[in-house]
């Protein structure tokens, strides 16, 4: 039987993956908790599970910080680390910090399954979805040099000099990232960047 922890901060998500695993003959969830923190207390508490199922974006500790913490006290302890967005850059910071793989939310149920059997396995191989998109971000290469300036301060007017393209064209660019982040305003959208991994600090 492969008892697995699941981390995610949305409650009906936690519910969902819950029942859906329960229902799997091998599986039994022995946890299911909101944050970083609650993870990291909850494996010190019982021990560590055969595998932790953990979102990376929480508030407070994020689904590194608390991988990072689990492994200093459980080193062979398998953590799949699940991205709603998923980026290619934390692929490797997945691997650096000793994930068993990095899938995205929206991997097929029976692929999702098919992993958390193989992070209970004795197998090493690195876990990854084929669909984690190739390019750095959710934006385009060109939103990507924008959301850089929009963190520098930079308006309309003197990005469009930087770029050689008028304000209203930066402008329709900025919208555009307004729209994938989610975010109404400048201020909003630099902050979900460098959530994403979309800027570095």
């Amino acid at each position: 039987m492969t008892k697995i922890m699941i981390v995610d901060d949305h409650p009906v998500v936690r519910d969902g993956m819950e029942a859906m695993l329960e229902n799997e003959s091998d599986f039994k969830v022995v946890a299911s908790v909101a944050d970083g923190a609650s993870a990291v207390e909850t494996c010190r508490r019982m021990g560590a599970p055969d595998v932790v199922v953990m979102d990376i974006r929480m508030p407070g500790m994020n689904g590194f910080e608390t991988l990072e913490k689990l492994k200093r006290t459980f080193p062979d302890i398998s953590v799949l680390l699940l991205a709603g967005m998923p980026l290619k850059v934390e692929v490797e910071d997945a691997r650096r910090l000793g994930a068993r793989g990095y899938l995205p939310k929206s991997i097929d149920w029976a692929k999702l399954v098919a992993a958390i059997r193989c992070a209970a396995s004795d197998d090493a191989t690195f876990i990854e979805e084929s669909c984690v998109d190739e390019k750095v971000g959710p934006l385009s290469p060109r939103e990507q040099e924008i959301i850089k300036y929009l963190s520098l301060g930079k308006t309309h007017e003197e990005m469009g000099t930087i770029f050689g393209i008028s304000p209203e064209t930066v402008r329709s660019h900025v919208k555009g990232i307004f729209r994938k982040l989610d975010c109404s305003n400048a201020a909003a959208a630099v902050g979900r960047a460098y959530e994403l991994g979309i800027l570095r600090a």
